[in-house]
């Protein structure tokens, strides 16, 4: 998981900006009725998910899950992921539904991310852990800041780096949410430990050429360790599929390879 640098919103999410209004407005009216869950709101997919919309995500995302950095498309389509869950948030896995969910975040860009399904249908779904469950914003007239999620943003503000790290192909958790984001996300199911564990193997055997050929003067072989190391290099850049994990276990032999 890495941070994500967004661009500017789509045109289309200002279709949602009355909706969101609407919706503020029938809170407002009918407070006890959404709280409990009998009303719900009718959100759009047809905005959140237009293909302007994907399509802008999938670019700042490199095609990868925000999440689990994998590249799926080839065999399921990518979902907008809510990092704040619309319709009703739960606090962990069994616990009680909470409505209603943030809705006035449902066309919200900062909102907004470009997920798998997996992580996102199978694994994140609707949960949204706090530090202090006491703190979560019921509706559109809280403030977020008061929050402390337990679950790392994608774009932020905290670079999600800076609290998992890869032990190999297991990513390991730095901090409290570091750790809760492993668990909710599934960052260690076992199709994705093989799927970076397949990964890893010829950069292993890519490494430990660089790491041989280092002090050879011979021409040719300067020329194929500069493209070793041009190969190294290009595992941890943000496109590259577990850049994270790439960067991980990579770190201690960059300098080394002579890689920047």
């Amino acid at each position: 998981m890495i941070l994500i640098e967004k661009p500017a919103a789509p045109e289309k999410l200002s279709d949602g900006k009355p909706l969101t209004s609407s919706y503020c407005n029938d809170f407002k009216i009918d407070a006890d009725f959404y709280n409990s869950g009998e009303k719900k709101f009718d959100f759009k997919s047809n905005i959140y998910g237009h293909e302007s919309v994907k399509n802008r995500l999938r670019e700042a995302h490199h095609g990868k899950c925000c999440f689990c950095e994998g590249v799926f498309e080839a065999n399921a389509a990518g979902d907008v992921e809510h990092y704040r869950p619309k319709h009703y948030s739960q606090q962990g896995h069994g616990m009680p539904k909470i409505y209603p969910g943030y809705y006035w975040l449902a066309y919200d860009w900062d909102n907004l991310f470009y997920s798998c399904q997996d992580c996102n249908r199978s694994h994140k779904r609707n949960y949204f852990p706090l530090r202090d469950p006491e703190a979560r914003v019921r509706n559109h007239l809280g403030d977020l800041a008061a929050e402390a999620p337990l679950i790392l943003c994608p774009g932020g503000p905290e670079n999600p780096r800076d609290h998992i790290h890869f032990r190999q192909e297991i990513a390991l958790g730095k901090s409290n949410a570091g750790k809760s984001t492993i668990e909710i996300v599934g960052l260690n199911r076992l199709s994705l430990t093989e799927e970076r564990l397949e990964l890893l193997k010829p950069l292993r055997a890519l490494r430990d050429i660089v790491r041989l050929f280092a002090n050879h003067d011979g021409e040719d072989q300067r020329n194929e360790l500069a493209a070793a190391r041009g190969l190294l290099g290009g595992a941890v850049r943000p496109e590259f599929r577990f850049s994270a994990m790439m960067s991980d276990f990579l770190s201690d032999d960059l300098s080394e390879a002579g890689v920047t």
